[in-house]
């Protein structure tokens, strides 16, 4: 009995780690076609990162992003390209693009090295 429990539990582990890839990869495409024109694919905003209006998203919150682009779809938040960018996602885009840019690692250096 035990061991059906562990392969159903498996099976379960199995298919939520594809699912979770396959929004990933979503996320990616989102990302490569749409937000990569101001914030890079790779999360790196062509301004540096040092505008307000075009922060870098790399390792972001994803919940964080999340209300926030439905913030911007709702109105709730106003800025002409991102209502505009946002009005043309679903919820499941939303989400998946949401979570590509939160898991985008950073690395930090030592600059003394």
């Amino acid at each position: 009995m035990i061991n059906y429990i562990l392969i159903i539990l498996s099976f379960f582990l199995f298919f939520k780690q594809l699912v979770a890839d396959e929004d990933l990869d979503k996320g990616k495409v989102i990302a490569e076609n749409i937000c990569s024109v101001c914030h890079g694919v790779n999360g790196q905003a062509n301004t540096g990162g040092n505008s307000v209006l075009v922060p870098h998203l790399t390792a972001q919150n994803e919940f964080y992003l999340i209300e926030k682009l439905k913030d911007y779809k709702s109105k709730k938040l106003e800025h002409h390209q991102m209502s505009l960018i946002a009005d043309m996602l679903s919820v499941d885009d939303i989400k998946n693009v949401s979570k590509w840019y939160s898991s985008i690692k950073i690395e930090i250096e030592d600059i003394e090295k």
